[in-house]
């Protein structure tokens, strides 16, 4: 009996991934095949693309590191075998199959894998994730997989320790998840070290664009850095996240890998609101572990908070990405696709 009860859990388990797998390939063609023009910055990747080993050039030793040389090297390599116009679809694909893929494995049931599928694309961070911000969407599911694959183990956060050279957000992301790995050697209340990140985080939103300038970080001189914009929407929303997150039970979801680095994420994210424009930028890494908890998990009131936070961001979905994600001729296309 056990036997055959082992062998079809086995069978239903190589059925889901194989299910699994081709839907996150059908998601991620249907992604990857819309047209470099609608989206904002894809002139810049195909530039990547053409001149990524000039552009390692020009940095000088000191700056070197900081400006995401792993990424250069990946476009020279997917150079030699995809036109340059292709190879950010690439990125797509590989971004958009991922976190498919993680959504159909860990949901527990079919409303849930809607929910996720939702999730990924109606909430405008994760859209702007596998469809702009590239280069972060790749650190992103890279990290996703070593959670995945080896959490726990000291081979991931020696895999994480390349993730900064293909995003610069990862020497903020990384250090904080080897941060809150250490206070776990000493500290065993989850409340505390929960304060003591907050604390850490929000001193070091006063300094870090200026140690991202004084190290030659490309990003911490452009405009959307200097200046910080954020009306306060976004830290309330995430609050009320943070606080369902919180009365779930914190240790309940803090022994949750996924949803550790889904709290972790929270306090960055509100930490840095007011001070460091990037807040937005980084959320979006976090928020596909979170899609993860949620719906991997049985509790209501999660899955009530997580469809709250859906509505809401449906609500601002068009608003959002015209504004961030889509160039004038994607407003028209997106136009088009709306009226017929």
């Amino acid at each position: 009996m056990n036997f055959h009860r082992n062998s079809n859990l086995s069978g239903n388990r190589y059925i889901k991934k194989n299910v699994s797998i081709l839907i996150s390939i059908t998601y991620a063609t249907l992604l990857s095949s819309f047209p470099n023009f609608v989206f904002r910055d894809r002139d810049t990747y195909v530039t990547y693309a053409i001149y990524s080993v000039g552009l390692l050039e020009d940095y000088s030793s000191s700056s070197y590191l900081f400006n995401e040389p792993l990424f250069l090297y990946y476009n020279n390599i997917l150079s030699y075998v995809f036109s340059v116009n292709l190879i950010p679809k690439v990125g797509v694909f590989l971004i958009a199959f991922t976190l498919a893929y993680f959504i159909l494995i860990y949901a527990s049931s079919f409303l849930k894998i809607i929910l996720g599928f939702f999730l990924i694309f109606f909430v405008s961070y994760t859209f702007h994730l596998q469809l702009v911000v590239l280069r972060q969407g790749l650190a992103t599911i890279m990290l996703m997989w070593f959670v995945h694959l080896y959490w726990g183990q000291k081979k991931f956060y020696l895999l994480c320790f390349i993730l900064p050279f293909f995003h610069a957000s990862f020497f903020i992301i990384v250090p904080t998840l080897i941060y809150d790995r250490i206070l776990s050697n000493y500290i065993s209340s989850t409340k505390i070290k929960i304060l003591i990140i907050s604390i850490s985080m929000i001193f070091l939103s006063l300094i870090l664009l200026q140690i991202a300038t004084d190290l030659g970080v490309r990003q911490a001189t452009q405009d959307h850095l200097l200046n910080n914009e954020n009306g306060g929407g976004g830290f309330i929303l995430f609050a009320f996240i943070f606080m369902f997150l919180y009365f779930r039970g914190l240790n309940n979801v803090y022994n949750n890998k996924y949803g550790r680095i889904s709290i972790l994420g929270l306090i960055v994210y509100l930490a840095f609101y007011f001070t460091v424009p990037i807040s937005g930028r980084i959320i979006g890494t976090f928020l596909p572990f979170m899609y993860i908890y949620i719906v991997s998990s049985k509790n209501l009131k999660i899955i009530t908070a997580a469809l709250v936070f859906l509505i809401i961001n449906i609500l601002l979905f068009l608003s959002s990405i015209v504004g961030g994600s889509l160039t004038l001729e994607g407003v028209r296309y997106l136009n088009n696709i709306l009226i017929y």
